[in-house]
C-alpha cells in the first residue's frame, strides 16, 4: 500500500471487492495510528474478519495493544513460522493453545499474552521472499532507504538477523543474539534476483553485517568475481564503525558498496555509557575517513536529546558532524520508544514530557506533523527543533559539503536527495527523525 500511495480511505473503498478473511498488518511505533485505524475500518466492514499486528510496534506491548484496539491476534518477535502455524490451526478450526512462541491473541476467555518469542537460528532454512510479487520497477521510481539508486532496479535484502549489542533505544525483536545466513544462501539470492529480475542494486538492511568478517569477505569476493562491476550495495544501516577495518572496506569496495552508514549517535563517553552502545568515537572516525579516501559515499546518524543530555553534549556532537569527512548526515531528536530501556530513563526525568503525539508524528518523510515541541523541549525548556533544523543547514551548506555530495551522490539520485533535503531544512514546523 505505501509503494502505492494508498491509504485507508482505499482501504475502506476496497474491502467489497478484496473480501478478506484474516487482514495483516506491520508496523513501526510512528504507523500506531495507521495500523489501529486499518483494523478498525476491517471489524466496520466484517466483525467476524481476523486482524493481526507484527512488527516492532507490538514487540513486548501485546497486553496493551490486544486490549485496547480491534487487533485479534499480535506477534512479539520473528513471526515466520508462528504466523503460518497459528493461521493453520485456526484454518482448520482447531485450538489455537500456548504454545505457538510470541503468538498472544483475544479469546472468548480472556486475552492470551506469550512470554517468549521465537527463535530461529538457522536462517538458511527460510525460503527466500516472495520476489515475483513485487513491481521493482515501480520501487526504483520510489524513495529508498538509502535514499539514492545507483543501478536500474535495487532489491533490500537480510543476510542476518539481531546484535549482540545492547543499545537500550533499540527494539530487540530479533533477540541480542546474531544470526546469520551462509554466504552460499545470500549469493544464491544474489544471483536468482540479478539474473532473473534485473536487480543490480542491494541494501543490505541487517543489524549489523560487518560482525562477521570472515563471512563479509567470501559473499563480496564472490561478487567481484561473477559480477565485478555490474553490482552495487548500499548500506542504510547495518555497519558498526568501530569494528570496521581497512581489509573490510577493501572487500565492500571491491564488491560494488559505494555507500554506506556509519550510527555514531553521540560523541560524549557518559551518554554513550548511559545508552549502553558503547562505540568507540576515534576509531569509527578513522573508518569515516577510510571509507571516504575510497570514494564512497559515508552518511552519518546522530541522535540529539537523551535523557540526560546537556546542551553543550548535544553541541559537540553536532561539531563531530561538522569536522567530519561525512557526505550525509542526519540529527534525529530523540524519542524514547515504550519497551525499550530508554523509556523508564526518560520517565525519570519526565514522566509529563512523554505523549502518545510523539510516537504518532513521525512518518518516513521525517516531518512533525503535530507538536513542534519534542520531549526534550518539555523536558528541560531547550528548543531542539530549531537547533536540529540549524544543524542540518549548517551541516549541508557547507561549500565543501555541496561539491562532495555532488561529486559522490549518483546523478539520478541528486534531485530526489535534494528535494528531502529542503523539505527538511524549510518546513515550518522544523524537522523531527525517527
Amino acid at each position: 500500500m505505501k509503494a502505492r500511495q494508498l491509504d485507508s480511505t482505499w482501504l475502506a473503498e476496497n474491502l467489497n471487492r478484496l473480501r478478506p478473511d484474516v487482514l495483516g498488518v506491520s508496523a513501526l511505533n510512528c504507523e500506531a495510528y495507521s495500523a489501529h485505524e486499518a483494523a478498525s475500518l476491517a471489524k466496520r466492514w466484517n466483525p467476524g474478519v481476523l486482524t493481526v499486528l507484527g512488527g516492532p510496534y507490538p514487540h513486548k506491548r501485546d497486553e496493551e495493544i490486544l486490549g485496547k484496539t480491534d487487533f485479534d491476534w499480535t506477534f512479539s518477535g520473528p513471526a515466520d513460522r508462528s504466523f503460518p502455524d497459528a493461521l493453520e490451526r485456526f484454518a482448520n478450526g482447531g485450538e489455537l493453545g500456548t504454545d505457538i512462541p510470541g503468538f498472544s491473541y483475544k479469546s472468548s476467555d480472556g486475552l492470551y499474552i506469550s512470554t517468549r518469542q521465537d527463535s530461529i537460528s538457522d536462517l538458511d532454512a527460510l525460503p527466500h521472499p516472495a520476489w515475483d510479487l513485487i513491481d521493482f520497477d515501480l520501487y526504483a521510481r520510489l524513495p529508498n532507504q538509502m535514499n539514492m539508486l545507483k543501478g536500474r532496479r535495487y532489491a533490500p535484502i537480510f543476510t542476518s538477523r539481531g546484535c549482540p549489542y545492547k543499545c537500550n533505544y533499540c527494539h530487540d525483536i530479533f533477540s541480542k543474539r546474531f544470526y546469520h545466513r551462509s554466504a552460499d544462501n545470500v549469493l544464491e539470492e544474489i544471483e536468482m534476483l540479478h539474473e532473473r529480475y534485473g536487480v543490480d542494486e542491494f541494501e543490505i538492511v541487517d543489524d549489523i553485517f560487518n560482525l562477521h568478517k570472515p563471512r563479509l569477505k567470501q559473499i563480496m569476493g564472490e561478487v567481484e568475481r561473477r559480477w565485478g562491476g555490474r553490482i552495487h550495495f548500499c548500506f542504510p544501516n547495518g555497519v558498526r564503525g568501530d569494528i570496521l577495518d581497512a581489509s573490510v572496506l577493501d572487500a565492500l569496495k571491491a564488491g560494488g558498496t559505494y555507500a554506506l552508514s556509519i550510527a555514531i549517535e553521540t560523541v560524549t563517553p557518559r551518554l554513550q555509557d548511559l545508552v549502553e552502545k558503547y562505540l568507540g568515537i576515534d576509531k569509527a572516525g578513522e573508518m569515516i575517513d577510510a571509507a571516504d579516501h575510497r570514494g564512497m559515499v559515508v552518511q552519518g546518524f546522530f541522535m540529539l536529546g537523551f535523557p540526560t543530555e546537556s546542551v553543550k553534549e548535544i553541541q559537540d556532537t553536532v561539531n563531530f558532524a561538522l569536522r567530519s569527512r561525512l557526505t550525509l548526515a542526519h540529527f534525529f531528536n530523540v524519542i524514547p520508544q515504550p519497551a525499550t530501556p530508554l523509556y523508564p530513563l526518560a520517565m525519570q526525568e519526565d514522566p509529563r514530557a512523554l505523549t502518545e503525539n510523539d510516537l504518532a508524528q513521525e512518518g518516513a518523510s521525517g516531518l512533525t506533523t503535530r507538536s513542534p515541541e519534542t520531549w526534550y523541549q518539555r523536558a528541560y525548556g531547550f528548543p531542539l527543533h530549531a537547533f536540529t533544523r540549524r544543524s542540518h543547514m549548517r551541516f549541508y551548506l557547507h561549500p565543501w559539503r555541496l561539491h562532495h555530495i555532488v561529486s559522490r551522490v549518483p546523478n539520478r539520485s541528486l534531485w530526489k536527495s535534494g528535494r528531502g533535503f529542503l523539505r527538511v531544512i524549510t518546513h515550518a514546523r522544523d524537522p523531527l527523525q525517527n
